[in-house]
């Protein structure tokens, strides 16, 4: 007799699809965002990772190579096809990004109170390992080149990069990208109307696969909070197409918060300059600092031989007018030419700084103007905490801080490759006691 297994019913959680602009750089984390939980970025798991270059290498070398073999005339042929599409003025994409989620942080959040996996979690994983693997055998014509799961984030997510790749063509590159002709090649019918196009109908297969696999693993499907059996195949339809417009809008929040942190970043750089530069003017402007003060007090210095050349002078009367004259010994005549010299080049020497002084003020008052305005671009965007925190940790740990971080992340890793092992282990006995 046989017996149907019995899945156990985790609750209704919503798929979420939406196109994503293909930052490549967050999705392999060369670059880290506020939101990335760092200690957990080594529980990333990568199924594909491959450079655009190379895949276009792939998809369209050969397709290219023999259509430059054909052109008698060398201004007809093409260099480079990644490079045509990226200056396309057709808006073609070098690629293609959707984000594939099952669940939302309040009922699928990637760990608990003890900093482990959920069972959530753990349910969403396999659902979306399963999507993953199985993505290229049923999209033959999008060529996967990077898919990566992210869990250093809120939730378990997939990041799935591909390029259309469509043949046949008459003229031209036989093989080109071209994401509608690919999915028309998949059996995708041809558009009848912005809601009714081979993308939707393709996102909307993809979504019902999804379902099957979460129904599987005993995972209600929702749709904004309505259950898929309550509604009509058009309310249905209506409501995928509301979730799609607030997946993109959350997909663009979230760009426009990694730009913020990336110009978070540049300011950082700009104020330390700025700060350094301040710091040097002012030390000039201190240094060379000939002022009335300066000026009271070598006065006051010179004061006693001033007095005594002056005492020195001899007056004498002219006999051709009345203009009086003095008369001074050789050795202080001297002394007063050379004291004259010396005055004369102070002066010089004065004048030259005090433009230098003026120039260096300036500066000063443009930089300190420069930071007001930095201070206040990062307390209107809201920077304000993110900007301090980000600050504190660009200043050097101590050898015991680094050691101390290194254990944990050690620690952390070993756990999960333990958890692992036993998953990896309850899996093979399941699998054997259903065998036998």
């Amino acid at each position: 007799m046989n017996r149907r297994k019995k899945v156990k019913r985790l609750g209704a959680k919503t798929i979420s699809f939406p196109k994503g602009k293909g930052h490549l750089t967050h999705n392999n984390r060369e670059f880290i965002s506020n939101n990335v939980v760092p200690e957990r970025t080594a529980w990333n798991r990568i199924y594909i990772q491959e450079s655009l270059e190379q895949a276009y290498e792939k998809c369209f070398g050969q397709a290219l190579m023999e259509y430059n073999a054909g052109q008698k005339r060398k201004d007809r042929r093409k260099e480079n096809y990644l490079k045509e599409i990226e200056n396309s003025g057709n808006k073609e994409k070098t690629f293609y990004e959707n984000i594939v989620q099952i669940g939302k942080k309040d009922d699928t959040p990637v760990v608990g109170a003890d900093g482990k996996l959920t069972e959530e979690a753990k349910a969403a994983i396999e659902i979306l390992e399963q999507y993953a693997k199985t993505f290229q055998e049923r999209n033959p014509n999008l060529y996967l080149f990077n898919c990566v799961m992210h869990l250093d984030e809120a939730t378990p997510h997939l990041h799935i990069d591909y390029i259309p790749v469509a043949n046949g063509y008459k003229t031209g590159m036989k093989t080109r990208n071209s994401l509608t002709k690919a999915l028309q090649q998949m059996g995708f019918a041809k558009a009848v109307s912005k809601k009714e196009n081979e993308t939707v109908a393709w996102q909307q297969r993809e979504r019902a696969y999804l379902t099957e696999l979460c129904q599987e693993k005993g995972i209600d499907v929702e749709v904004l909070g309505i259950q898929r059996d309550n509604l009509t195949l058009p309310e249905y339809k209506a409501a995928m197409r509301k979730v799609e417009k607030l997946e993109h809008q959350a997909v663009e929040i979230e760009e426009n918060n990694q730009r913020l942190v990336e110009q978070a970043e540049k300011l950082v750089d700009q104020i330390a300059k700025l700060d350094e530069k301040e710091k040097d003017n002012k030390n000039v402007l201190k240094k060379y600092d000939l002022r009335a003060d300066t000026l009271k007090t070598i006065a006051k210095e010179t004061e006693k031989d001033t007095k005594k050349l002056k005492s020195a002078a001899i007056p004498v009367s002219n006999i051709f007018g009345s203009e009086e004259y003095v008369k001074v010994k050789k050795s202080d005549w001297e002394k007063i030419i050379d004291a004259f010299g010396r005055a004369v080049s102070r002066n010089k020497l004065l004048e030259k700084y005090e433009k230098k002084i003026v120039a260096l003020e300036k500066k000063v008052s443009d930089v300190s103007g420069l930071l007001d305005k930095m201070k206040r671009f990062i307390s209107t965007r809201g920077l304000g905490e993110a900007f301090v925190e980000f600050v504190k940790s660009l200043e050097p740990k101590t050898m015991k801080e680094r050691l101390v971080e290194k254990q944990r992340v050690v620690k952390e890793q070993t756990q999960q490759k333990s958890m692992h092992t036993q998953e990896q282990g309850v899996s093979r006995k399941h699998n054997i006691s259903t065998e036998l």
